[in-house]
């Protein structure tokens, strides 16, 4: 079905921040991509999948299906009829036929035909439910490999981490270790030997460059106790280094903090915390980073899953002074879940993809930076 990206920003609001250091000079436009996405659209990625050179949003339900929104005028493409178990996933060039494919919990990755218009072929790597999957070169060979996780409430298990490395996109080694029960990962650079390392709450495990090697855990602060935790890196405070920042995920009535921490010259040592939210319910299942007032400052992006207690919001905060204060701005208050910062207009402004992950109010949202 197509859609007309005009007649969707006549149903437009424009959120404006003011903060305690004064106007921002930011304005969102909010644009309804889907009102009948995915039941339950778990799943939110964007890329350009058809190589046409705009951004297309990725949306997939807990059983199904996988559907693309093609860019600029919104067409919506089926993919994929179901397969996958998990949260998120990754848009990468699986295969290396300079085509980006989809990875999934499942664990699966679907093949990119070029097009949009057919079922993209579906590829199992494991039989196995993960909440994230992640993808990265882990031993340095040239192909993309796969970390994954799940989580551990609602009865599942977040305590181990699973990588898989690529023999050939058919085939796959597996290889886990174990990590304290939970939810949430990244991975990143941390310690600068350019091989990619494994972050998740409080802790990071360092990439030995080599299959079946032993990943050395470092705790990088004790200040953090929460186990589900949205886990986001980048550099908060200009001084070239990658800084850790945490948000709750999990559950509705439980309340923590939101907060970041700095690298050290050592990132083996302790972080030191800064705390940018100091309560808030852990129901903040999105943590994106971006510089969305393009300040040269990464800002925070974070939204209230539906089942929060109001007002469920969805708010960029601003980054001023390196990450010591912040000017936070509202969205809207009808929640969102997972959400994805993602210039989808090529204006270099940060955009942002969201939707509730089920609940009453599951339409498909962007969030377009008009500043």
């Amino acid at each position: 079905m197509a859609s007309s990206l005009g007649w969707f920003l006549s149903l437009a609001a424009v959120a404006v921040g003011v903060g305690e250091l004064g106007e921002v000079g930011l304005r969102f436009e909010l644009v309804v991509v889907d009102k009948n996405p995915p039941d339950r659209p778990w799943v939110k990625l964007a890329g350009d999948l058809d190589g046409d050179g705009q951004v297309d949003l990725v949306v997939g339900g807990a059983k199904g299906p996988l559907a693309v929104y093609q860019g600029h005028s919104w067409k919506k493409f089926v993919i994929a009829e179901g397969g996958w178990d998990g949260v998120r996933g990754s848009i990468v060039d699986i295969d290396g036929d300079s085509r980006p494919d989809i990875a999934l919990g499942g664990v699966v990755w679907f093949r990119n035909p070029g097009r949009l218009d057919v079922l993209w072929e579906m590829h199992r790597v494991d039989k196995r439910r993960m909440h994230d999957v992640l993808a990265a070169d882990l031993d340095g060979d040239g192909r993309l490999d796969l970390v994954g996780r799940d989580q551990s409430a609602f009865g599942r298990a977040g305590n181990a981490v699973y990588l898989y490395f690529q023999d050939a996109p058919e085939r796959w080694s597996a290889q886990n270790f174990t990590c304290p029960h939970g939810e949430g990962i990244a991975i990143a650079d941390l310690n600068g030997d350019a091989r990619m390392d494994i972050i998740i709450g409080g802790r990071w495990y360092e990439n030995p460059g080599k299959r079946g090697a032993v990943w050395t855990e470092h705790v990088f602060t004790h200040s953090w106790e929460h186990p589900h935790a949205k886990v986001e890196v980048g550099d908060m405070n200009g001084d070239g280094r990658g800084d850790i920042v945490l948000a709750p995920a999990e559950l509705a009535g439980q309340w923590y903090k939101i907060a970041w921490y700095e690298a050290p010259s050592n990132p083996q040592g302790q972080w030191q915390e800064h705390v940018v939210v100091e309560r808030i319910e852990a129901v903040i299942h999105s943590l994106a980073l971006a510089d969305f007032d393009t300040d040269g400052q990464l800002d925070i992006a974070y939204a209230h899953m539906h089942q929060g207690q109001p007002p469920r919001e969805v708010v960029v905060l601003l980054n001023r002074n390196a990450g010591r204060n912040w000017v936070k701005m509202v969205l809207s208050e009808r929640g969102s879940h997972d959400l994805v910062a993602v210039d989808v207009n090529a204006d270099s402004r940060p955009d942002l993809l969201g939707a509730n992950h089920a609940g009453a109010y599951q339409a498909v949202e962007l969030f377009l930076n008009s500043k």
